[in-house]
């Protein structure tokens, strides 16, 4: 779906000049077709990121516009939250922040939860490299009603999750899902995005909120659906 100049415009929270000046000397992405221009979204998230053009949520909100029902981390990731300086020095201490942090429903037991998590890293580790981990519970927690979520947390002191590169983790992804197969899609996908070197680059820098959403809207989009 194509985007035009006005929807552009409002996205970016610019005016008619910037959006020229963007397409005349920053070669912004878009084609002219009968005197009118037209965007792809994805393509312009992945010019204002190499341009470093400040992300308005409307300009993420455009994007989840054009590519509605084909990404599920992003929706996730933006329902669960994305969360800096996480202070705790232990992976039990770490679990209970992070649970305390999830927007989860009232009825939900934290503690339960944390418990479950706890009880699937000693399985076997959910680190995968790199100073990453998707604590996730063995089997995925069926939330009547509730819809998938991602919460991405940035430690301040990294923690040993055992994972095989010896690596100590400072960034989390917690997996909430309402099925096995949901659970499923969700971590294949969001495995398949943390290969993005977009997405890599933006971890590693803790960018900002928007930038890590549309570094993940830009990977979620080479998905073949």
């Amino acid at each position: 779906m194509q985007v035009t100049f006005r929807e552009i415009e409002k996205a970016f929270e610019i005016n008619e000049k910037i959006l020229y000046q963007w397409l005349n000397n920053q070669g912004m992405p878009a084609v002219k077709a009968d005197d009118q221009y037209y965007f792809n979204s994805v393509e312009v998230l992945e010019w204002a990121l190499k341009n470093r053009i400040k992300l308005t949520p409307g300009a993420l909100k455009l994007c989840e516009k054009t590519r509605q029902g084909q990404d599920i981390v992003v929706p996730a990731l933006t329902k669960g939250g994305i969360y800096f300086e996480i202070k705790e020095t232990s992976r039990e201490a770490v679990l209970a922040k992070v649970l305390e942090l999830l927007p989860l429903p009232a009825h939900i037991a934290r503690e339960q939860l944390k418990e479950m998590l706890l009880s699937r890293e000693q399985i076997g580790t959910t680190a995968i490299g790199n100073g990453i981990a998707i604590p996730h519970v063995k089997h995925p927690v069926v939330l009547a009603g509730m819809e998938p979520m991602v919460g991405l947390y940035f430690l301040d002191n990294p923690i040993d999750f055992g994972a095989a590169d010896g690596q100590a983790v400072h960034t989390l992804f917690v997996i909430l899902s309402v099925s096995f197969k949901g659970h499923l899609s969700l971590l294949s996908r969001l495995a398949f995005c943390l290969q993005n070197a977009g997405v890599q680059a933006m971890l590693k820098y803790r960018a900002e909120r928007e930038k890590i959403l549309a570094a993940f809207q830009i990977a979620e989009s080479k998905v073949k659906v």
